[in-house]
């Protein structure tokens, strides 16, 4: 057997862990120890970057980027489907996605949006927990990092300063899509 000695010291833990065959369940263990050490700093970024997340501190988006984990998506894949359950917010970190609505006579679906680097997308139903009311496709390779609802609520519950700003920027976004669809039917009819 071989062994592996990790000098955690330089992460303030001051110890070692002596492995002698590879465990993957303590590879992962060592993989979360090293996240919470080291939050994600790009997310931290585009969260100070975005005007739902503009107003909050450094240590708070910290906060919230440790809550959301990061996935990835293949152009062409759904990431969610309208009527869907909802419950997550994401953040696209890179790639582009469309949002496509269902066409109410039932004959496909017709593009209402476009996002790239940046967008929020899922707000609605993390707020309301209603179903999915667009269905998201990656137009491209697709990186985001997602806010669930636990997570949401998590923050809901024990950090009511961070929730009180959190959703100050959810009803600021909403308030501005609102504005932009009416804008859209003022144009139309």
């Amino acid at each position: 057997m071989s062994e592996w000695w990790a000098d955690e010291s330089a992460h303030e833990l001051r110890t070692q862990i002596k492995i002698h065959s590879y465990h993957p369940q303590i590879a992962v263990f060592i993989k979360e120890e090293e996240m919470e050490l080291h939050p994600n700093h790009e997310l931290s970024q585009l969260l100070a970057e975005h005007p739902l997340f503009r107003s909050l501190s450094d240590d708070d988006r910290a906060e919230l980027a440790a809550l959301m984990p990061e996935h990835h998506y293949a152009s062409g894949s759904e990431i969610f489907r309208e009527g869907d359950p909802g419950g997550e917010l994401y953040i696209l970190g890179a790639g582009a996605v469309e949002v496509q609505k269902q066409r109410s006579h039932g004959s496909g679906r017709v593009v209402i949006a476009r996002f790239d680097r940046g967008g929020v997308i899922g707000e609605m139903s993390l707020v309301d927990q209603m179903p999915r009311s667009a269905s998201v496709l990656a137009v491209q390779p697709t990186r985001a990092w997602i806010l669930s609802q636990e997570g949401f609520n998590e923050i809901l519950q024990l950090k009511p300063r961070l929730a009180v700003e959190l959703l100050r920027g959810l009803a600021t976004l909403l308030s501005q899509r609102l504005r932009n669809t009416s804008g859209w039917f003022a144009d139309v009819f």
